[in-house]
């Protein structure tokens, strides 16, 4: 059974203004907001996770512009939160300032690399966690920790003011409670774009074999449970099962190159990586190490699979599809081997640059949080927001208490 509990290691930063509002009416009024520790704020330093960088940081000459609208929109900033450093992992452990212990199961990870704000709304600390999204570092602690959680469309919300990780992926996303709030902050952030009607659910059932085996039953049962909203239910059609398994290494490999391509310089700088835990330095060393050659060959996979995104998915559908392989593992467990096959489920967003939303909405034996995701097409994000918010009420209103 879960545990709820207090502990605020790993969640918030010594540094960074607390209790800090600058407008006292708008749509998020009084909404306590945690902010991953990547983002600019006037005057302030961030550490991105990393003592070191933060030593060596400047102060911030303006404020990221995602932060100035939730802050005119009438948010009251709590904090910045921890991060696992510079962002380069899903396992929410940071080995300078700790691990954000899960506060809906005790002794197990958030998951990163946005484990702060996760958790800190998760524990009821803060109403809006703010936090970034490359390779599931929204998605991945929204389904650990029982969250809602999106990772939007590619660059439709500004990115100035972020400490970028690997820019062609880099998403800024957000965590709530309900999807009520998950929308209103879309609102907020998002450009206009229209709402349209979403009548049909696509369907992969190759991807529930890319989960835990005691998963896939209840994965099954949400998804009979989804089923009667939609009008219509269509398959989505692979070429090729085996490009599924082609999606992990081919998005560690172009998100290495864009790493490399943006910190090459600092990351080669003499001792750099000693002030890194082993596991992040490996990993800085492992995309220095990738080609322009191996960079090409898994464009060729990401156009591919860009392709097959555009011919299944369209501004009236959304993909259901499962958000991670297991439910939160424990702290401390080697999660190396998790990785990559996190990634392969996260890649199919990432690579497409498409919008999705964890909903945690699995009411397993265990109460472990989990649920399962919906994703749309690129530009489809206050569309797919309206879908979640109206799914979630009716099979909230389904499930028994």
């Amino acid at each position: 059974m879960s545990t709820k509990n207090n502990n605020t290691t790993g969640i918030f930063c010594d540094h960074g203004p607390k209790a800090w509002q600058t407008h006292y009416q708008g749509t998020l009024i009084n909404k306590r907001l945690a902010i991953k520790d990547v983002f600019a704020i006037k005057d302030e330093r961030n550490s991105a996770g990393n003592p070191h960088w933060f030593k060596t940081a400047k102060p911030a000459q303006n404020t990221a512009s995602s932060v100035n609208k939730l802050m005119t929109a009438g948010c009251n900033f709590i904090g910045f939160t921890h991060t696992d450093e510079l962002a380069y992992s899903l396992e929410g452990n940071n080995i300078h300032y700790g691990a954000a212990q899960n506060p809906k199961l005790s002794g197990h990870a958030s998951g990163g690399s946005s484990m702060g704000s996760a958790a800190s709304v998760a524990a009821n600390l803060a109403d809006i966690g703010l936090g970034t999204d490359t390779g599931g570092s929204i998605r991945i602690p929204a389904s650990y920790c029982g969250l809602f959680g999106i990772r939007p469309s590619h660059n439709v919300i500004e990115k100035d003011g972020l400490i970028p990780l690997a820019p062609p992926f880099d998403t800024i996303g957000w965590l709530t409670q309900s999807a009520e709030l998950l929308s209103s902050v879309g609102n907020v952030l998002l450009p206009q774009q229209p709402i349209n009607k979403v009548n049909t659910l696509v369907i992969c059932e190759a991807l529930f074999e890319l989960v835990d085996p005691s998963l896939q039953a209840p994965l099954g049962n949400l998804l009979e449970k989804t089923k009667p909203y939609f009008n219509h239910h269509i398959e989505f059609k692979l070429p090729n099962v085996g490009l599924l398994s082609e999606l992990a290494d081919t998005f560690r490999i172009l998100q290495g190159r864009a790493i490399a391509k943006t910190h090459r310089d600092w990351i080669e700088l003499p001792d750099q990586l000693s002030h890194f835990a082993p596991a992040i330095a490996a990993r800085f060393k492992m995309a220095l190490a990738l080609t322009e050659q191996e960079e090409q060959e898994a464009l060729k996979i990401q156009y591919e699979w860009q392709a097959i995104v555009a011919k299944n998915l369209n501004k009236h559908s959304c993909l259901f599809l499962p958000t991670t392989p297991t439910t939160a593992p424990k702290l401390g467990a080697d999660t190396s081997a998790l990785r990559m096959q996190i990634i392969t489920l996260s890649a199919i967003a990432g690579l497409s640059g498409s919008a999705q939303v964890h909903l945690p909405l699995a009411n397993l034996a265990n109460a472990h949080p989990y649920g399962f995701s919906l994703m749309m097409s690129h530009g489809n994000d206050k569309s797919l927001l309206a879908c979640v918010q109206q799914l979630a009420a009716h099979l909230k209103k389904d499930t028994p208490a």
